[in-house]
């Protein structure tokens, strides 16, 4: 006790000062901290390319293949990786080579749902440190809400770095001596692996769709992909837009195009584009569908300036 009767180590005006000066370089700080995130990681461009990654990423395809472990998946001959995959069916049975495609479909599905749900996660955490900054802006914060805004800063650093963590993981290959082929020959085993392989998604190029009154011209490419790959298959379905989506027909080209053609003159019909590939599939979460409607016979007279009699 002092003199005067007051606990030694009371707070005098000064000292209340300082701790007032220090919480506010501290809101300083976490205010800064917060603007570089949100003007750099998590600006508006940067979370639109993250948000376009992750639907890429949501709409691939997801296969399996066998492979030598020095030899990369798509460099495989379609033969040898054929003869591979129905070596492995008869020595698994079809009921054990179906437990390793689920298995492996199940880990791609958890993988997806996991990665969506960080991206939620971190839209919320985005929103709520927007409005954290913008209220101190206007209004004083109290050391709870300071807090509270100090945990959500790290929790979303925290979240960014796992999802693109995620993003860049897949499956690791399963060596084919190993818990699911113990008793297979060494000719199937040696050095080979089984993996996963992720093709991205087939699209349309909706805005090159040619369309007469018994045509329709459709384009396509492979979303992330600079360039068309030659001796790539494709199969077209065409089906009717009605209800029922009765199948017209179906055809497989080896390029990025094609004209169906003998349809019906001012008829709505839905387009599919799918690839074709030797690997065997575990999972194809989306399809592009296009619904498209042929031109009236008029319609097209109008586009050619031909006079339409009355």
């Amino acid at each position: 006790m002092t003199s005067s009767g007051c606990p030694a180590h009371a707070l005098s005006p000064q000292s209340g000062e300082e701790e007032t000066v220090a919480d506010m370089d501290s809101l300083l700080d976490l205010k800064n901290r917060i603007w570089e995130l949100l003007r750099t990681t998590l600006d508006n461009s940067s979370f639109t390319v993250m948000q376009e990654r992750l639907l890429l990423k949501q709409r691939s395809s997801y296969y399996f293949v066998i492979q030598k472990e020095d030899v990369r998946p798509w460099e495989n001959q379609q033969e040898s990786t054929s003869m591979s995959i129905n070596m492995l069916g008869s020595h698994l049975g079809s009921s054990r080579l179906q437990h390793v495609k689920d298995w492996m479909k199940s880990q791609i599905v958890f993988l997806l749902a996991y990665l969506e749900m960080l991206f939620q996660e971190i839209i919320t955490s985005r929103k709520n440190l927007e409005a954290f900054v913008a209220k101190c802006e206007q209004v004083e914060v109290d050391a709870d809400e300071i807090a509270a805004a100090e945990q959500q800063l790290q929790q979303i650093q925290l979240h960014l770095r796992d999802f693109e963590a995620r993003m860049a993981s897949n499956l690791e290959p399963l060596t084919l001596n190993s818990l699911f082929l113990l008793h297979t020959r060494g000719s199937l085993t040696h050095q080979s692996q089984m993996s996963v392989v992720t093709l991205g998604p087939v699209m349309f190029h909706r805005e090159k769709s040619l369309l007469t009154p018994t045509s329709v011209c459709l384009f396509w490419y492979i979303a992330g992909e600079q360039s068309e790959e030659p001796r790539r298959m494709f199969r077209i379905t065409v089906k009717s837009a009605a209800p029922g989506g009765k199948l017209w027909r179906e055809a497989v080209c080896c390029n990025y195009e094609h004209c169906v053609q003998n349809l019906q003159p001012d008829t709505y019909y839905s387009f599919t584009v799918k690839r074709i590939t030797n690997f065997t599939l575990v999972h194809v979460p989306w399809t592009d569908t296009l619904h498209l409607k042929t031109l009236s016979s008029t319609a097209e007279q109008r586009l050619k300036g031909i006079p339409i009699n009355a």
